[in-house]
């Protein structure tokens, strides 16, 4: 039970004290998955305390004693119907008594910022399905400022979060709320990947951003992004292609882009969203372009609807995932798009004939010579 978690934590601590580096308690049983108290449903709530790893008592029972001080590692995955109603405060305690702390990940609670202190060791931090009561990110931007990886899950009760971290290099931010406004301003970021809904106001200050992966329902109006000087790899899904096309790749020197379609997406959407001319048009200015399963799928429909394709291309490498065939489809104006000696590969659906396939291969190959042709399976 969750008072013998609690127990034999404590226990490990004072015995193993100044020796104990790494400490892990997870009591999540299956409750992965919550983004705010309010989704639970009545009869879910558990008035018990025995599995609340992250209420002050159970983390005093670790953290005050001789191993609190030397701990590294701290990872704690709370049990959901006991954490979402009580707000806890791991995050005080552990900041007072954990100060060599390096890495720390909580999961599934509603978190207190009240007395946390500065802990200027940690450098990566992971909230995983949290209710967090720093509303603005303020208290996270003023305790943990040497962060370097950053992972924000399903993090709730945001309203203007700021991410202001000098240090941070790497952030994941699957923002589960709706908030007015995103903020990043952080001059040493490389890695960014963020998957929010459709955001107000988006701000991006990011001057050594090298890799871009997003998830976007919809772009708002207010996007601030001109900072993206080292912008090279960008990875997008989202049918609100055209908005972040414009702002993410026109202009920048995009070498590799990958594109994806949200799940719910219907046939001809993605030619109602973004016309295939200018997907050729922004294809051959990028060496490398990977275009995954579903928008690989719509894009065989698109193509079909297109009326001009003739572009200077520098495109030297294509990824292209093919849906389930009855006829060799209709590509011309994507591969007449390939620079000289491109090399595109092709990812058969798994259910394709031997007879399509072969079709395929022998017709492609015959009709561009110029291109050096990969061949694989997909599922």
């Amino acid at each position: 039970g969750g008072s013998a978690i609690r127990a034999a934590a404590g226990n490990a601590a004072s015995l193993l004290g100044p020796h104990l580096r790494s400490l892990e308690l997870d009591a999540s049983e299956g409750w992965g998955h919550p983004d705010d108290a309010t989704w639970v449903e009545e009869g879910e709530f558990d008035e018990g305390g025995d599995l609340h790893l992250t209420a002050r008592e159970a983390v005093v029972a670790w953290a005050d004693t001789a191993a609190g001080n030397a701990l590294r590692e701290v990872d704690v995955a709370d049990y959901w119907p006991q954490s979402c109603w009580r707000k806890a405060e791991a995050l005080p305690v552990i900041s007072h008594f954990c100060h060599s702390l390096l890495k720390l990940r909580l999961k599934n609670a509603w978190l207190s910022v009240d007395g946390l202190k500065i802990m200027p060791n940690l450098t990566h931090l992971t909230l995983e399905f949290i209710r967090l009561d720093d509303e603005d990110l303020n208290k996270l931007n003023e305790c943990f400022p040497c962060l370097q990886i950053l992972n924000l899950i399903g993090v709730g009760g945001l309203k203007d979060p700021k991410i202001h971290l000098h240090q941070l290099k790497t952030c994941h931010w699957e923002v589960s709320n709706v908030p007015r406004s995103l903020t990043i301003r952080a001059p040493n970021l490389v890695r960014l990947e963020l998957k929010c809904v459709r955001p107000d106001m988006l701000i991006l200050d990011t001057p050594s951003m090298f890799t871009l992966k997003l998830t976007v329902d919809k772009l708002g109006p207010n996007v601030q992004a001109d900072g993206l000087v080292s912008l090279k790899n960008l990875w997008i899904e989202s049918l609100d292609l055209k908005s972040l096309l414009q702002v993410f790749a026109e202009n920048h020197d995009i070498t590799t882009l990958e594109l994806e379609l949200p799940t719910s997406t219907n046939k001809y959407e993605l030619f109602e969203a973004v016309k295939p001319e200018y997907l050729l048009q922004l294809f051959a200015g990028i060496s490398e372009v990977k275009l995954a399963p579903r928008f690989s799928c719509e894009m065989t429909h698109c193509l079909m609807l297109c009326t001009s394709n003739q572009f200077r291309s520098c495109l030297r490498r294509l990824l292209f995932h093919l849906p389930p065939l009855k006829d060799v489809p209709h590509l011309a104006p994507l591969f007449n798009n390939c620079a000289p000696s491109c090399e595109v590969t092709i990812l058969f659906h798994a259910d394709s004939s031997n007879d399509i396939r072969q079709a395929a291969t022998s017709v492609w190959t015959l009709r561009y010579p110029g291109i050096r042709w990969q061949w694989g399976t997909w599922n």
